[in-house]
């Protein structure tokens, strides 16, 4: 398959995977239907997603260093007007746009794996609950993201 080709198949997943996402927005620390829907697509991705916290962890690659990628997954207590076909019926809203963050890591999670052979290190996914209250870093800390392995670096999406 060409290399365009893939791109649009992977660009065609990463919407379905954000209308989902936002179609069924939860708010806060336990975002049960999230995470297992994130769990899913790592696994059918060829990756072994745990639990971290009340997020979701995967590694990817060998060895060092160690680079953490973060995306937030937590939506608005809001009521969606917006009209669209994929719009929250929750009650809840991604607003902050957490469900392109998390269909993006998802997608991300894909190329990557396609490529892990040719990492040098490890990329550390973080999908991260209650970033609007502030509770989900602390949770995936005391969960012990930063270690096992140790995280050398750390880039997140806001």
């Amino acid at each position: 398959m060409n290399y365009y080709k893939r791109a649009l198949e992977l660009k065609k997943e990463t919407i379905a995977n954000r209308r989902y996402l936002h179609e069924h927005a939860e708010t806060g620390l336990h975002l049960e239907n999230t995470v297992e829907f994130v769990m899913k697509r790592l696994t059918e991705y060829g990756l072994n997603p745990e639990r971290c916290g009340e997020g979701v962890t995967a590694l990817l690659g060998q060895g060092e260093p160690v680079l953490l990628l973060r995306a937030d997954m937590d939506a608005l207590p809001l009521t969606e007007e917006s009209g669209e076909s994929f719009s929250c019926k929750t009650g809840k809203m991604h607003a902050c746009g957490h469900d392109m963050h998390t269909a993006m890591m998802l997608g991300a999670a894909k190329l990557i794996k396609a490529h892990e052979s040719e990492l040098n290190g490890v990329a550390k996914l973080l999908f991260q609950s209650a970033e609007e209250i502030f509770a989900g870093a602390k949770a995936a800390i005391a969960g012990g993201v930063m270690e096992n392995p140790h995280v050398d670096s750390a880039l997140a999406l806001h």
